[in-house]
């Protein structure tokens, strides 16, 4: 799936989202499948989940691989369907360029690093199904 948003050479994120989670967006003339991520300590436990960390540290300063890779994966993410300024204070940033860094970063170790996809796949499995749990709690 190729979003018009991003030159041929990237791949959208949204082209990993289980098929179960995705909505129609009619925000441009042919309509694209995304997933709608809107919670976000669901996000944040994911990937903390998938990346061997805490919500905590990813919301945090420390520049270790796992730490930094989380918090470019919850902005790619969130600036998927909110604005650049929001992704960035999810996880503690202020300024929005932050975020443009990181899904650059993000898109381009999707076109070669293999693990990079299996993480964020999984990732959305897990987001998915935290969704899921606390939807189920309310029931």
């Amino acid at each position: 799936m190729r979003d018009s948003r991003f030159p041929p050479c990237f791949m959208s994120p949204l082209a990993f989202f289980p098929e179960g989670m995705r909505r129609k967006s009619y925000f441009t003339t042919e309509r694209i499948n995304k997933m709608l991520i809107d919670n976000k300590q669901a996000l944040l436990q994911a990937t903390a989940e998938v990346m061997g960390t805490t919500p905590e540290a990813i919301i945090g300063n420390r520049k270790t691989f796992a730490e930094a890779l989380a918090r470019q994966i919850v902005m790619t993410l969130w600036a998927e369907g909110h604005s650049l300024q929001a992704s960035c204070e999810i996880v503690g940033r202020t300024h929005h360029t932050a975020a443009f860094y990181a899904r650059r970063k993000i898109h381009e170790r999707l076109q070669y690093c293999e693990a990079t996809r299996e993480r964020m796949k999984i990732i959305l499995e897990k987001y998915s199904q935290n969704i899921l749990d606390k939807t189920n709690e309310y029931l």
